[in-house]
């Protein structure tokens, strides 16, 4: 058997149902142990993460050595681990997931686009908008309609 030196994966013990990276170690892994490990850092950056041994796994899922943190799946083995990462759902979480990252990775606007959209939108609400006498006249149209309601319904607003 060829042993290969590389680092090996220590599960620390972990609170029931505790999903975490495994901390790594310096020792000998055979070449069946070095594959398991790639294999399992491909599924981590697919958000799937190894459920840690511990002395009570939950009663529904007694048998799950994985669990998807995108979608809230648990998966019995690496080959139902592939298997969910080809699924449909699966790729259009992890897209949203990317969009989302990118979306939080923008700067904030400069002042000058503050400046830009702040134009933008008076001016579409002075194109489009109403008038200040429109908007006096729905007011009063509401708190004339609450006073009828409250009559009949005392404990209901506009």
């Amino acid at each position: 058997m060829l042993v290969v030196k590389a680092a090996a994966l220590m599960h620390q013990p972990v609170e029931e149902g505790t999903v975490l990276r495994p901390t790594v170690e310096e020792g000998p892994l055979t070449e069946q142990q070095l594959g398991l490990r790639q294999a399992e850092e491909r599924l981590y950056r697919d958000y799937i993460h190894r459920l840690l041994k511990v002395r009570k796994r939950f009663i529904s899922y007694p048998n799950y050595q994985y669990l998807c943190k995108l979608c809230s799946v648990h998966i019995e083995n690496i080959q139902g681990a592939h298997k969910h990462i080809k699924e449909k759902r699966h790729k259009k979480n992890i897209m949203e997931k990317q969009e989302e990252n990118e979306l939080r990775a923008l700067p904030p606007p400069s002042a000058a686009q503050l400046k830009a959209v702040d134009a933008a939108v008076v001016e579409t609400a002075r194109q489009h908008g109403i008038s200040e006498e429109d908007f006096e006249v729905r007011k009063a149209m509401v708190i004339r309609m609450e006073g009828i309601i409250q009559r009949h319904l005392s404990g209901c607003m506009l």
